[in-house]
């Protein structure tokens, strides 16, 4: 191979391979669960032009190809020593929101999933409050991530705090957002009967399981 040393080759090929198969698990997953936020809000899951438990289940593939790939690149990288990847601002606040993100999700599929699965159950306020906000936590957890994937540029000039920052301030932008107004929306959904599904935060937290 032109003076090259295959063995000296095949780790960054290796590296390169799974770096592809992160990059378009996460933009499926990531394009799969903005659709179902709009298809929630639309009411397209009721009238059949999505189906939910497909997504969900392409989610949940996804999700697992994401943390499987993202292993296996810090492994490559910068290895599995616990200092490394503190000391790595942007590889730690990734891993924090990742962590974050399928932990909602848990929740999601416990105790907020339940509620829009059935149509004959009305969830009093304070549950559709706390539904909501998990609901904003998982969707403004997809952004942080892929935002924190795609700051190559800017990560040696930022430390661990300054990209959870980030993700505070976006996560208050994103309560804000869905208790104002995606909130009423579930309310009159769920008033109504009618067959109603999660947001891209609840069909990312439904696979969780």
């Amino acid at each position: 191979m032109l003076g090259v040393d295959p063995h000296e080759f095949l780790v960054p090929l290796i590296r390169q391979s799974v770096l592809m198969m992160h990059l378009f698990a996460f933009a499926f997953a990531f394009v799969l669960v903005a659709r179902a936020d709009i298809a929630m809000l639309r009411g397209q899951y009721q009238e059949g032009r999505y189906d939910l438990g497909r997504d969900a289940v392409y989610t949940a593939l996804l999700l697992g190809v994401l943390w499987v790939s993202g292993v296996a690149l810090i492994g490559l990288g910068i290895g599995f020593d616990i200092a490394a990847i503190a000391a790595n601002g942007k590889v730690f606040a990734k891993v924090t929101v990742v962590t974050i993100l399928t932990i909602n999700g848990i929740f999601l599929h416990l105790y907020a999933f339940p509620v829009f699965a059935d149509k004959q159950e009305k969830a009093s306020s304070v549950r559709l409050l706390i539904c909501t906000i998990l609901g904003a936590v998982s969707s403004v957890s997809w952004f942080c991530a892929s935002a924190f994937g795609a700051a190559r540029v800017v990560a040696p000039w930022l430390g661990y705090q300054h990209f959870m920052l980030f993700y505070g301030i976006s996560l208050s932008a994103g309560l804000f957002v869905a208790i104002l107004f995606v909130r009423p929306v579930l309310r009159r959904q769920l008033e109504r009967r009618s067959s109603v599904v999660p947001s891209a935060g609840f069909v990312a937290g439904a696979v969780a399981e």
